[in-house]
């Protein structure tokens, strides 16, 4: 099963998670009325924990989220065969429609 993240499919759900953390890195919160920088220190295929360093100093605090990535839905190669055929139809059976409307005028 694939996971999806932003507009990428991930083939499994380390790497999903993985690819949330890492757009999450490097990142400054304000918690509490300090500003932290995010790192990611760990990632599992349900959870990712991060690390707020204080930019002003002082100690780290370390946080653990329970994540479950989305199921990819992102249109793939056979999702388009089937709209082309679907469209090809469409065309033929109005040409078809077209030519017995002219034969019957005539």
């Amino acid at each position: 099963m694939a996971y999806q993240v932003g507009s990428t499919c991930y083939s499994d759900a380390s790497a999903a998670l993985s690819a949330m953390a890492s757009a999450q890195a490097g990142a400054v919160v304000v918690h509490g009325g300090a500003a932290y920088v995010v790192d990611a220190s760990s990632v599992t295929t349900s959870s990712i924990t991060y690390t707020l360093r204080p930019v002003a100093g002082g100690s780290p605090i370390a946080s653990t989220v329970a994540l479950t990535p989305l199921p990819c839905g992102l249109l793939d190669w056979q999702d388009g065969l089937s709209l082309g055929w679907g469209v090809a139809t469409a065309w033929v059976l109005t040409a078809a429609v077209m030519h017995l409307r002219k034969a019957a005028h005539q």
